[in-house]
């Protein structure tokens, strides 16, 4: 399944690609776009489950789900 996360605080491309990293880190997942323009993640997950891990998976790198 593909969802898309509204992200606070991403600045620039660095931004992206640490939490790009920080994503992928959850096991299933992939991001398939990341902008700091837009304040969002498009993201690839088997299921439901593993929405919680990406978000604290974001939340610990300092960025908040909006």
């Amino acid at each position: 399944m593909e969802t898309n996360i509204k992200i606070g605080g991403m600045h620039c491309a660095s931004c992206e690609k640490l939490l790009k990293m920080a994503i992928e880190g959850v096991p299933g997942v992939q991001v398939k776009s990341i902008s700091h323009a837009t304040g969002s993640a498009r993201i690839a997950m088997p299921g439901e489950k593993e929405i919680a891990a990406v978000k604290k998976a974001i939340e610990e790198e300092g960025y908040k789900v909006l």
